[in-house]
Formats: structure tokens, C-alpha cells, sequence
């Protein structure tokens, strides 16, 4: 199978769909996706004690389009998730603390990369890889360790769900991606605010850089502490 191959072919003319936003993934930004459960799609299970492992039928994510079309033809409505380990891991940080440490990082001019909420009230920052592997040292480090913070890293092994990259002005009949997770700051973002009627190839193709974890980790780990501490309503405030 060639590498041109992007979309999966269609008798009629319709928006694209999970196996669509597989194949952006893995060709755009070369990350590994694999099929997660429909009922994934509409979880919204406030805390998982323990992240998804990236597995399907007994292995990991694959940004090969063959095999992600022969995932995605046994069942279409499944939705997208995204192996972490390999072109990145992941922070995982509640709602309240995830947006306090976004919102400070903006307004100070900190670099960030991808950003995304999910269904589940999560915020997860996207980080370079085997930063979920050090994140024990690192918090130690900056003297935030042993302070019972509710902040996870998804790493090796596991995967998390993939926001559409698609304008949320594109409709379909199914659930989508978004749904069960959203870009607060996408990949690239620049490139992802088109038009309605913009082709999906007009998307491809993206850059992703990653921020200096310790400005972030500092910053997710005084939120998550913040919001530990103080009423709901003060935590919603900026620092």
C-alpha cells in the first residue's frame, strides 16, 4: 500500500470519521493510534484509577494504514486513542487545575504544546516522551513530591483518547471524537482553524513541538495543590 494513501475510499460524499481521524493521525503527525471500545466513546467516569494500555487485539498503537483500515472496517464507529511512549506522554491533571495552570501559562507567555479536556473532566498536556517515566524524579526535584498531588502520566504502554481534528462545524450521524475529548490548544492550531468547507488534506502534514516540562510540571503541580486546598470557587480564579 502506497503512502499516498490518507483516506479511506467512499461511495458517496460524506464528512470524514474515526478511521479518517486515524489515518490524519498517523500520516500528519506520525503518531501510533489504535481502535478504543464504543463504549469508551461516551465514558465519562470522573477518575480511572489506572490509564487505558494501548493494545488492541493483543498489541500497540500502528500508524500503518493498512492496518488501521482493517481495524476500522470490523467495527466504524469506534473511536481514535492514541498511544502514548513513543512521540510523546502525557499529564494528566483535573479540570480545575488543568485550565488554572493554562490559563497562567497563556497569560505569561510560556510555550505549551497540545493541550485537550476530555468527557471524564481531565485536562491532559501532551510532553515529550519518557517524561512520564521521570516524572517521580522530577517532582522530587522540584520539591513536590509526597504531597499526594492528582496528577498522573500517561507513558509507554498506555493511551489516551484523541480529540477530532476536524472543525466542530463538520457534522456526522455517529459520535465523534470530540465527544469524548477535545483540543484545547491543538497540534499546530494554526493549521486546524479552517474553513467549514476546507478538504481534510488541507490538514495535513503538522509540526508538533513540545514545552519545557519543568516550567510546566511546576506550574500543573501548584494547581493541582491549589485545588486541593482551597474551595472550588477560589481554585477557578488565575494565580
Amino acid at each position: 500500500m502506497t503512502a499516498t494513501l490518507l483516506f479511506a475510499p467512499r461511495s458517496a460524499a460524506m464528512v470524514p470519521g474515526p478511521q479518517d481521524e486515524a489515518l490524519w493521525y498517523a500520516r500528519a503527525l506520525g503518531w501510533p493510534v489504535l481502535p478504543g471500545t464504543e463504549d469508551q466513546a461516551e465514558d465519562r467516569t470522573e477518575d480511572r484509577a489506572e490509564p487505558e494500555r494501548a493494545r488492541s487485539d493483543g498489541s500497540g498503537g500502528s500508524t500503518d494504514p493498512g492496518v488501521i483500515l482493517h481495524w476500522w472496517r470490523t467495527a466504524p464507529r469506534r473511536p481514535v486513542r492514541l498511544a502514548a511512549g513513543a512521540h510523546f506522554d502525557v499529564l494528566d491533571v483535573p479540570g480545575a487545575a488543568g485550565t488554572r495552570a493554562l490559563r497562567r501559562a497563556e497569560r505569561l507567555g510560556l510555550p505549551l504544546g497540545p493541550v485537550a479536556a476530555t468527557a471524564a473532566g481531565r485536562v491532559q498536556f501532551f510532553v515529550a516522551p519518557g517524561i512520564a517515566e521521570d516524572l517521580p524524579a522530577l517532582l522530587d526535584w522540584l520539591d513536590w513530591s509526597d504531597l499526594g498531588l492528582d496528577l498522573r502520566a500517561f507513558g509507554a504502554g498506555d493511551s489516551v483518547p484523541a480529540p477530532s481534528p476536524w472543525p466542530t462545524t463538520w457534522l456526522a450521524p455517529w459520535p465523534r471524537a470530540w465527544e469524548s475529548a477535545r483540543w484545547l490548544r491543538a497540534p499546530a492550531a494554526s493549521r486546524l482553524r479552517c474553513a467549514a468547507g476546507a478538504r481534510a488534506e488541507a490538514l495535513m502534514r503538522v509540526d508538533v513541538r513540545f514545552p519545557d516540562v519543568t516550567r510546566l510540571l511546576s506550574g500543573l503541580a501548584d494547581a493541582c495543590q491549589q485545588v486541593r486546598l482551597l474551595p472550588r470557587q477560589r481554585c477557578r480564579r488565575d494565580a
